[in-house]
């Protein structure tokens, strides 16, 4: 997972209220696929907030915020790697680690997030330094195939004090090289036109370090993780991120389709016909209802149409278009 949508940079003392809907993660199911039943939305909490700083602090790393969610993400920018030979397996596309945290009330927070790329060395002093914070390992996997070096992804969550968990996560980071601190890059650009990609996959889109537009696509249906009615946009949504690949509209464009069973079988079928390289299906949560499966796909070509046929894919998913 990458990039926040209708981001907003964390530069100053501030705590995020996030109280009611976006607090609890409560949304009616608007669709026929999957899902728990719908919900009353909980009256806003005055006690459901984020130390955002504090947050930020112990994690080493500038956030930002959006429909009610802190995300903060971490690249290997120490890392060179690529896909398929060429396309650069860039810490503002892929290589990265997003990790979002949702307010609860009472002092507490739910984070849900991923770390990669990880090179087969430092898998399991990663995990360790998890597991030995409280936080639980969910899932190990590869995101792309073809990767040189092949680099894999843990996905992790944690339910209590979210400074806390922070810490946990800035010492599970240090067992590998990735610099920190971080920081957002400041007033990215891109040569994509990132208001027609966004008008086409159905988001806003967001323009991150190297040019890279990412679009993140929630899913309709309630998800419960962990016991919590959790926000769409708390690692389960579908990402859509695009790599420019010079200056003349053509991208590498990842989509990673949060799906449940029934949808998987209709999108990949649909994906692959329209010549997407289906790199991987998989689980990245535990304890979650219904269970959600990821598939990141890879293609290359003119940014416009790839964000047609992807827009195609998230319409047999139940996906929410603004």
């Amino acid at each position: 997972m990458t990039a926040e949508l209708n981001a907003t940079p964390i530069s100053r003392r501030r705590a995020l209220a996030l109280g009611g809907v976006l607090a609890t993660g409560l949304i009616a199911s608007s669709g026929p696929l999957g899902g728990v039943a719908a919900a009353d939305p909980l009256p806003p909490s005055k006690e459901a907030y984020l130390p955002i700083d504090e947050i930020q602090a112990a994690l080493q790393a500038q956030g930002t915020v959006s429909n009610g969610l802190l995300g903060i993400n971490v690249g290997r920018t120490d890392l060179t790697a690529t896909v398929n030979g060429s396309i650069p397996f860039s810490p503002y596309w892929q290589n990265n680690g997003t990790f979002y945290f949702q307010a609860l009330g009472g002092g507490k927070a739910i984070m849900n997030g991923d770390f990669g790329g990880l090179l087969p060395t430092e898998i399991n002093p990663f995990i360790a330094e998890l597991l030995a914070h409280g936080i639980v390992f969910q899932a190990l996997h590869q995101h792309l195939l073809d990767v040189s070096p092949m680099l894999y992804f843990i996905h992790m969550r944690a339910v209590g004090d979210p400074v806390a968990i922070a810490r946990g996560l800035n010492a599970a980071i240090r067992t590998t090289p990735t610099p920190l601190p971080q920081t957002l890059p400041s007033n990215p650009t891109t040569p994509l036109d990132a208001k027609a990609i966004g008008e086409l996959v159905g988001g806003t889109p967001t323009v991150s370090g190297g040019g890279v537009v990412v679009v993140n696509i929630p899913r309709r249906n309630q998800i419960v993780l962990d016991g919590v009615r959790v926000n769409p946009y708390l690692n389960i949504a579908t990402p859509i991120a695009f790599l420019p690949l010079g200056s003349s509209g053509q991208a590498a464009v990842v989509p990673d389709f949060s799906l449940v069973e029934s949808e998987i079988a209709g999108v990949m079928k649909l994906m692959q016909a329209q010549g997407w390289m289906v790199n991987c299906l998989y689980n990245q949560e535990t304890d979650e209802h219904p269970q959600l499966y990821f598939s990141h796909q890879l293609k290359t070509g003119d940014s416009l149409q790839l964000a047609r046929e992807v827009r195609r894919g998230l319409e047999l998913n139940n996906s929410s278009f603004s």
